[in-house]
């Protein structure tokens, strides 16, 4: 295992590059915003005069999202320089810090886990002992291990479906299979027929459950549904050309909920086809039965077993998240606290690529989240205390699994029973003059109310899940809050007024890619209203009489131990 130093650029470059905080911070009326077309995603915007607001967001998205910081790979010389710069911000704007040790900064220790070319290989043989030829690249892909830089599992396989533990809907597949020192194949994502955010939450349980019940390894097989989403070849590319990372505890040893399973491999379907030779049920006899996607599968053992070699390289590197700090004015709701969130890091450089542009510069993933929460800043000290504090995480390792998030609900620098709200920006799509918003989530506390009531005064409606097949509620940096209980939303723009379109244009064409930058159609006077409304929506959470609750009985309150409305 080898340690990474991480240095950041000249400090001369960041200081050079640090904007005003400015004193405009008023809540603009809806008129101060300028409505704007759609700017067809072209280098030049069609915007002709910028507000105040929106000349220093564009400075901040415009820093953030530039090749110096090179894509803002947590644990990078590129990220460290955009947590300097936010760090100076936060002292311009005169938000107190709430870091470790006094400072703005928490560390996040991380190991960065690496596939190497050589040494990952998956071995089929049959009960009698005859090997069932499988190609690498072609049938499977070994995955990099955070359980060690080499480990290798070998025992009988046994099929657990989809892996989904969930009675009330019919799904135990565990109940008369023993997984204990055994391989679990299980199929890619969960049956249809549950909630999405619900399915969602069901499918980040199946590695925990496996592992608990014993087992040491999985893999994982590709089913028609998730090679629409991600081809065979995506998934080899990933595993391939970036490191997964995990946070390191106290312990010195990788967090994780399933400490038991040392390796893993993802079969394509071609390969399934090899897999469940002789088994219980065929892989076409399997496909059939998945066309109706809400139909379980039978779990089975199955007459194989399988080796499982992977071979990583271990970096411990640190990240880190940038915390700051207002103070509540009531003597005492201002022990109460509503955090406000947005990832810092995106993906970095793209490795092992001939294109002539391979930094992803992230200006809407998630330079433009950052640079709101920074104008939110500004509004809300500009103006009068609220009567809650609120506390404003730039966390690190989003694009990781949500790790620097997940490190400051499991080790936050503040009370954890104080955080009573948390409202999150990730990706807002500003290159069109949105008319809704979308709280993903907000149906399921009090904050819906709130919401509506803040936006009211924009002329912005509060609009419907565009992606209710996708779950987005537990994919961004808020479900670690969920996690503890605490009432949570996901602040989007919405599909009204063009917003279908330019949503669709950014995951076609610029969602993680290097196009992604600051010169392709964001619209800064619509970044200036959409700044406007967050800041709005906090200090409506942060003044209003009641703490944000859950409703009564919610799937998530239930599961994490949140506080609920009486009725």
């Amino acid at each position: 295992m080898r340690t990474k130093s991480i240095i950041g650029l000249a400090a001369a470059t960041l200081i050079s590059a640090c904007v005003s905080a400015g004193t405009d911070n008023t809540i603009s009326e809806p008129s101060e915003t300028q409505s704007v077309a759609q700017s067809e995603h072209k280098k030049s915007a069609v915007e002709t005069e910028l507000t105040s607001r929106a000349q220093r967001i564009k400075k901040d998205v415009t820093y953030l999202s530039s090749d110096l910081l090179e894509g803002r790979e947590a644990g990078s010389a590129g990220h460290a320089v955009a947590v300097n710069y936010v760090i100076e911000q936060f002292k311009e704007i005169g938000i107190s810090p709430m870091g470790d040790n006094g400072g703005y900064v928490q560390t996040v220790p991380l190991i960065s886990v690496m596939r190497e070319d050589e040494g990952n290989v998956l071995s089929i043989s049959s009960r009698s002992g005859e090997a069932i030829s499988l190609t690498d690249g072609e049938d499977y892909i070994v995955s990099a291990s955070s359980a060690g830089e080499q480990t290798s599992v070998e025992a009988p396989v046994v099929f657990a479906g989809y892996g989904i533990v969930a009675p009330e809907h019919g799904l135990e597949p565990y109940k008369n299979l023993d997984v204990d020192g055994k391989i679990v194949a299980i199929l890619a994502g969960s049956p249809a027929g549950i909630q999405t955010e619900e399915r969602a939450y069901y499918g980040a349980q199946v590695a925990r459950e496996m592992s608990e019940r014993g087992a040491v390894g999985v893999i994982t097989i590709e089913t028609p549904v998730r090679a629409k989403r991600v081809s065979f070849k995506q998934s080899i590319q990933r595993a391939t050309t970036s490191p997964s990372m995990k946070w390191i505890k106290a312990d010195g040893d990788a967090y994780t909920t399933s400490p038991n399973l040392k390796a893993s491999a993802y079969v394509s379907m071609v390969g399934a086809e090899k897999l469940f030779e002789g088994a219980e049920l065929s892989w076409p006899e399997i496909l059939a039965i998945i066309e109706d996607e809400t139909a379980n599968v039978s779990s089975f053992e199955m007459p194989i077993s399988a080796k499982i070699e992977q071979n990583s390289k271990h970096e411990q590197i640190t990240s880190d998240n940038v915390i700051g700090y207002i103070e509540g004015s009531d003597p005492a709701l201002k022990e109460e606290v509503i955090a406000l969130s947005a990832h810092i890091d995106h993906i970095g450089i793209t490795r092992k690529s001939m294109a002539k542009d391979v930094i992803n510069n992230g200006a809407l993933d998630n330079a433009a989240g950052v640079s709101t929460l920074l104008e939110v800043a500004r509004i809300i000290k500009s103006g009068e205390r609220p009567r809650r504090s609120i506390l404003f995480t730039v966390v690190t390792a989003e694009e990781k699994g949500l790790l620097g998030a997940q490190y400051f609900a499991q080790n936050p620098t503040i009370e954890r029973k104080r955080i009573v709200g948390n409202v999150n920006l990730d990706m807002p799509v500003l290159t069109y003059d949105f008319t809704d918003v979308v709280a993903f989530g907000g149906e399921r506390s009090t904050m819906k109310a709130a919401i509506e009531d803040a936006i009211a005064d924009f002329g912005v409606s509060l609009g419907e899940d565009p992606f209710p097949a996708q779950g987005l509620f537990t994919r961004s940096d808020h479900y670690r809050f969920v996690e503890i209980g605490v009432p949570s939303v996901f602040l989007a723009t919405g599909f009204e007024n063009g917003g279908e379109e330019a949503w669709s244009n950014h995951f076609a064409n610029n969602y993680h890619k290097p196009s992604d930058e600051v010169d392709n159609g964001v619209l800064f006077n619509v970044a200036d209203k959409f700044a406007s409304i967050n800041a709005k929506i906090a200090i409506t959470l942060a003044n209003q009489d009641d703490r944000p609750l859950w409703i009564k009985d919610d799937f998530f309150a239930l599961r994490f131990g949140g506080e609920m409305q009486s009725q």
